[in-house]
């Protein structure tokens, strides 16, 4: 996916959310490869949108809301031919744990979507933790484009971010930090 094509199906799940009446708007926050996409546009594509449900804790939980967004957002994979979970939020459950404070602002709505991005030393931290072989790329512009030069600011960012040194121990950040810096 391409970044116009998916900004067409976020107003296209809007339209959608409206049909189903929803009361208040569903706050997403873009993280991934939509993130890197959207805002630093260093590559021309993504297979997936990744989000955190802002205001739906727990999306595995079939609520009534649940079950309306995801048959919006299964719709409008219908009306484009797109996979199924082309918008997933699998990323939620890791983040929301790990990373529990996006300090998420509001980047554009879409009717009653909303979708916000967080900071893109929020990002960075996610992406170090992490730390895939395809995340290189992304990885390298970040640091790039924050500046980030040391091991030092990069440890001061995760920290920020990921204040639970279990979890930078379990994902064992300090070989990463070694590989980068």
């Amino acid at each position: 996916m391409e970044s116009q094509e998916i900004e067409r199906y976020f107003e296209d799940l809007g339209d959608e959310l409206e049909r189903r009446a929803f009361k208040e708007p569903v706050r997403i926050l873009l993280v991934g490869g939509a993130f890197m996409l959207l805002t630093l546009k260093n590559r021309k594509a993504t297979e997936d949108v990744d989000v955190v449900l802002l205001d739906i804790p727990d999306s595995t939980n079939a609520t009534p809301q649940t079950k309306a967004f995801q048959a919006a957002v299964r719709a409008v994979a219908s009306k484009h031919h797109l996979k199924r979970k082309w918008m997933n939020d699998d990323v939620a459950y890791f983040i929301k744990d790990m990373a529990p404070d996006p300090q998420p602002s509001l980047w554009r709505k879409f009717k009653s979507l909303h979708a916000y991005l967080p900071p893109r030393e929020y990002i960075l931290a996610l992406k170090l933790m992490v730390f895939r072989q395809k995340d290189m790329d992304d990885v390298l512009a970040l640091l790039a484009e924050l500046n980030i030069t040391t091991r030092e600011q990069a440890q001061d960012i995760v920290d920020r971010f990921v204040p639970d040194p279990r979890w930078q121990e379990e994902y064992v950040l300090d070989d990463t930090l070694d590989t980068l810096f």
